[in-house]
């Protein structure tokens, strides 16, 4: 029984063995071969920028505002300074107002030939008044001309009345003063209503200059004049209106006694002509640009024994000055003409301006200013609250059109 069963155990123990290897072949296992796919790798070119074309080293200048005695300050001590400081040539032209905006009005966008103008206030005016476009400067570019900020803020809003839009940088402060000769004139008037009372006492002897001269004077006397005795300007400084003058009665009387005190002057064509009648002994009093006159003593062209005065209803501005850049000139020239601008208002070259030609400074640095200069001429803030800015341009433009044919004598 034992032996059976052992029997039976040790068959199916073989059975088991062998079925497997008598079955269907087993699927063989699946090997997934996983081959790495290069990728394109995205290589950054380095790309050189191209250098913006550096900026002009030479400009061109035009100046219709200077005499004689600045012509010759630009040409020997501006000029040379910005090429020392800046590396920037400057081609200095003098030309007139009037020929220089009929040039302007035929250029062509970007195409404009002057980089920088130097202007009186009129020849400024009359740019706007011509929508002759200029670069607006204040407020838009303190960033280019910091320097600017130090300019009296009126100044760069009006000029002869005029809104002028921010596009004139004051350079400088030109005044008129009371000038006489001690040798012959011993107690000067103190006002233009004392100076008309007692002019036959200079009869002959009073320079004056012809309303249609090319000097602002020719303008400047006659506003001055008159203003002492009928207002040309409101309160706010806005000009009245020439057809409101005339209807009244102080206006008519003024223009008359002025009439009348020419006709008690040496009537001179140009200042040249003035000056030469002072050093002759024919002119004794007068009134004039202060910084020219004095400028005239040290070059022997005015008597040393010139003083200076002023008159307390009103000594006329002088021609201020203006420095404006054309908008129809290339964008890479108006970035110079602003560099020159800014250094022009720095500290030093406004000092030189007062220091070594006795013109008032554009900027507001009167403390800066050595007190030697306080000796020879009054302080600012002594000249300006009586100071006369012509900002009736109606008036003047109807001196110039019209003075010689109604003020002079006949």
């Amino acid at each position: 029984m034992r032996k059976s069963l052992f029997l039976v155990v040790s068959l199916l123990l073989v059975a088991a063995a062998v079925l497997p290897a008598c079955g269907p072949t087993p699927t063989p296992e699946k090997i997934v071969v996983t081959v790495p796919v290069p990728v394109k790798e995205t290589v950054v070119v380095p790309v050189t920028a191209t250098p913006p074309p550096p900026l002009p080293t030479e400009i061109t200048v035009v100046d219709t505002n200077s005499g004689a005695n600045f012509q010759l300050f630009w040409q020997t001590r501006i000029i040379p300074s910005v090429q020392e400081q800046l590396g920037i040539k400057i081609n200095y032209v003098v030309s007139k107002g009037t020929e220089v905006a009929e040039r302007m009005k035929a250029w062509e966008p970007g195409k404009g030939d002057i980089h920088l103008l130097f202007m009186k206030p009129d020849d400024l005016a009359n740019l706007i008044k011509s929508n002759i476009p200029l670069v607006k400067l204040y407020p838009d570019r303190l960033d280019m001309i910091p320097n600017l900020a130090k300019c009296p803020e009126e100044y760069l809003k009006t000029a002869q009345g005029v809104d002028i839009q921010g596009t004139g940088a004051l350079y400088w402060r030109s005044q008129y003063t009371l000038i006489y000769n001690t040798e012959y004139v011993k107690n000067p008037p103190k006002s233009w209503k004392e100076f008309y009372e007692r002019r036959a006492e200079w009869k002959g002897h009073i320079g004056w200059m012809r309303p249609d001269s090319k000097s602002g004077s020719g303008r400047s006397l006659p506003y001055a004049f008159v203003n002492a005795f009928v207002p040309l300007t409101n309160p706010d400084g806005s000009p009245i209106p020439l057809a409101e003058l005339e209807k009244k009665p102080e206006y008519q009387d003024a223009i008359a006694k002025l009439k009348d005190f020419m006709t008690y002057c040496k009537i001179a064509n140009e200042p040249t002509n003035m000056f030469e009648d002072f050093n002759a002994g024919d002119t004794w009093i007068a009134c004039y640009a202060m910084d020219y006159s004095l400028w005239s003593i040290s070059q022997g062209t005015m008597p040393p024994t010139i003083a200076a005065g002023s008159l307390s209803d009103g000594m006329p501005a002088g021609s201020d000055g203006y420095l404006s850049i054309p908008a129809n000139i290339p964008d890479e020239y108006k970035q110079v003409a602003m560099k020159v601008i800014n250094y022009l208002l720095s500290d030093d070259q406004q000092i030189r301006l007062i220091t070594e030609m006795w013109q008032y400074t554009g900027t507001d640095i009167e403390d800066k200013v050595p007190d030697v200069v306080w000796r020879k001429i009054p302080k600012w803030k002594e000249i300006e609250p009586v100071r006369v800015r012509l900002n009736n341009k109606e008036f003047t433009d109807w001196v110039k059109e019209k003075g010689a044919e109604v003020l002079l004598p006949k």
